[in-house]
């Protein structure tokens, strides 16, 4: 007997035979269109129309796994896909040159010609990012119960070398005074307190202690700090200005940014003056300058991860190596 049931909002289908199991999906969403192929497998299995190797064993080819990927993403999430779509899009036509049809077809000697010939030059970061995107694909189709394991699961992602930008103290000078307000006061909150885009413009009032001179950074419904840390920053003295200034008449549960910009205004205007002041950088290079201009003043990397927010101290070790006079300091203690 064959039987509808629904996997991953799409409908599949259950039968046996010759006393074996056999599911297969029908590669819709829609019930009736789901009923209609049903319907057609019973009648070819009442009729023996199905052989040995059933419909279920029919591969699934390539263009129609990433489709199926596609809408696998849209289900689950409403952010921005054009960066995989892109991705996506260049693995299709390539395989489509080399004649591969099936995913299972797919092998590491594939992969290695992909990278060496339509990613030659790329930055590691993304040739990682089209083999991580093709794993997750294909460990999908295993998942989906359309290939039987995933053909490059031993390929090795090259190593990711971490590598940032940060403004001089001159640059932070310029950019500060070319700055009109809003967008000045942002910098400012955002180049003295190392707080990403999304925790500043999550910021409350309530999160603001004068007294203690100290930023909390705290997780509300719908926002969580990266790496889900709450954390204390001291406030210095450029920052406690703004603060005060933009204080008067605000409620606890009132975000700070409120009385100034979105976050897409913030990072639309100021990659405006950036252009205009004739200076290389983008928003997130704040944060970067904040750890940075601490570390060259021998601020403990502990303390800066403390600051950040880190997670692991590995992230923050990035700034290591920009205080190497404060680590000869240390090693000039040995008594021997």
């Amino acid at each position: 007997m064959a039987t509808l049931f629904r996997k991953d909002d799409f409908w599949w289908i259950n039968y046996r035979f010759n006393g074996e199991r056999f599911r297969f999906s029908t590669g819709t969403r829609s019930r009736k269109l789901a009923e209609i192929k049903l319907n057609d497998l019973k009648v070819k299995l009442f009729k023996g129309e199905v052989g040995v190797k059933p419909i279920a064993d029919k591969k699934i080819e390539i263009p129609e796994l990433f489709r199926r990927y596609k809408e696998y993403l849209n289900s689950i999430s409403n952010t921005d896909k054009s960066s995989d779509y892109a991705r996506l899009r260049n693995l299709q036509e390539f395989m489509a040159r080399k004649g591969v049809r099936y995913p299972d077809s797919i092998n590491p000697e594939i992969i290695n010609i992909f990278t060496t010939s339509v990613l030659a030059g790329m930055k590691p970061k993304t040739i990682r990012n089209y083999i991580a995107l093709l794993k997750t694909i294909l460990n999908k189709a295993v998942e989906w119960e359309l290939i039987e394991k995933n053909p490059i699961a031993r390929v090795k992602l090259p190593k990711n070398v971490k590598t940032f930008h940060f403004f001089e103290k001159q640059e932070v000078e310029k950019m500060i005074a070319a700055a009109e307000e809003p967008l000045k006061s942002v910098i400012i909150m955002l180049v003295n307190s190392g707080m990403r885009k999304g925790e500043f413009f999550s910021l409350r009032w309530r999160d603001i202690d004068f007294k203690a001179e100290s930023i909390r950074v705290w997780p509300y419904d719908g926002y969580s700090p990266k790496g889900k840390r709450p954390r204390q920053i001291p406030m210095s003295v450029d920052a406690k200005e703004v603060l005060i200034r933009l204080s008067k008449g605000r409620k606890a549960d009132e975000h700070i940014a409120n009385s100034l910009m979105s976050r897409h205004q913030f990072s639309r205007q100021f990659l405006k003056l950036m252009k205009k002041i004739k200076i290389k950088g983008r928003p997130h290079d704040l944060r970067h300058t904040f750890a940075s201009h601490l570390a060259m003043a021998g601020t403990p990397i502990p303390v800066i991860q403390e600051f950040l927010g880190h997670s692991s101290i590995s992230t923050t070790m990035i700034y290591a190596h920009l205080s190497p006079n404060i680590h000869k300091k240390e090693i000039a203690k040995l008594p021997f």
